[in-house]
Formats: C-alpha cells, structure tokens, sequence
C-alpha cells in the first residue's frame, strides 16, 4: 500500500517506457525515494519475551568479489553462488523449501541473475522461471511482495526492507498480499557493482 507504483506493470508498459540505457526501459529500473526502516536483532531466548512473534535466522553468508563491474570474473554469476549454498546449508534446508523470497532488484537483469545464482532455477533459466506468474503472489516462489525496489520504495538501502517484509510475511502480517502459510523465506541483498552479496534465511522456528 506504500509503494510509488501500485497498478499493475505489463510488459507492453515496460517496452513503452523511455529507454535509459539499451537495454534497459525506464520500468527495467528501480524506483528512487526517500525512506528508512529498522529491525531489532536479540537473543532467542529474549525474543520469546517480546510482544511481537518472533522470527529467527536460521543461516547467513556474505561474499564480495570485485570493486568495479570490470573486474567482475563473470558478468552472468554472482557471489550469490557462493552465499547461497553456505546459508542453505547453515539453515538445513534447499530452495525447494523456500516459501517466498525478498530479492534486491535494482533492475530486472538482476532479480534474473540472483534467482539462478541463489539456485532457485539453473544457469540460464531465469527468464523461463519468472514466466506465467511463478514468482507471483500464489505462484511457486512469490518474490518481492511489498513491490520490491521496481515499484515499491528504493532510498539507497533497500536491503533493511527485504528483511523487514520478510518478518512481516512470516508473522502473517501482510493482509492481501500475504503469502499463504509462509514458514520459510530468504532474503538476499547486493550491494555495490554486483560485487557484494548477502543471503539469510529466515524461519517461523
């Protein structure tokens, strides 16, 4: 209900938009805005006496791996190859089990390149993945359910919001864009050039 654009986006809206660097349409970008936002990080035992439910993170991993895009070692993998299977593994549990996801988006090259490097579909699939409303609210794999940073609010750091709508989807906080007993979620942010990458897991339990 906060976000800058709240109307559906179609394709032909996308295409329609100005260019602003080809390929990428003036919709291919993330939105740019004021804001903030918060969360609290205690111990689990103090957490159980808070007022709000709790939700806890089950696994973790951070990897950085170039300064400038021109280093990058592969313009197409991310170090959230690396991340993802360490905080998977952290966690215990595989993509498959994931019940929504908070993926950075400053453009949508990236939310493609992160759902394939964060192993949620193969090398290559990204496009194919995202088809026929999958990552959709009631699809396989909803992603960005507060609009994410194409249509909802992106003021520099965007990555405290994938957390806190993560929290709030597994608290069941969410109204109408509440994802249907969501117990597990991830939360991965990138920062810089594509150069930093960050993965959480986060669990109801």
């Amino acid at each position: 209900p906060l976000a800058m654009y709240r109307e559906p986006i179609s394709i032909q809206d996308v295409l329609n938009s100005r260019m602003i660097a080809d390929p990428l349409h003036l919709l291919d970008c993330c939105v740019v805005s004021d804001g903030g936002g918060a969360v609290l990080v205690t111990t689990e035992e103090r957490a159980r006496d808070l007022k709000q439910t709790p939700v806890f993170v089950l696994g973790s991993s951070e990897s950085h791996t170039h300064a400038q895009i021109s280093q990058m070692p592969d313009l197409t993998v991310t170090a959230a190859a690396l991340t993802a299977p360490r905080a998977f593994a952290e966690a215990g549990v595989t993509p498959d089990d994931i019940d929504m996801a908070m993926i950075y988006d400053s453009f949508t090259i990236t939310v493609l390149l992160l759902l394939e490097d964060l192993g949620f579909c193969k090398k290559g699939e990204g496009g194919a993945f995202v088809q026929d409303g999958r990552i959709a609210l009631g699809g396989q794999l909803p992603i960005n359910t507060d609009g994410g940073g194409l249509s909802s609010n992106h003021p520099g750091m965007r990555g405290i919001f994938l957390l806190i709508e993560a929290t709030r989807q597994l608290r069941g906080q969410c109204g109408p864009r509440q994802v249907e007993g969501a117990k597990l979620a991830v939360a991965h942010g990138s920062g810089g050039l594509l150069s930093s990458q960050a993965t959480t897991i986060l669990g109801r339990e």
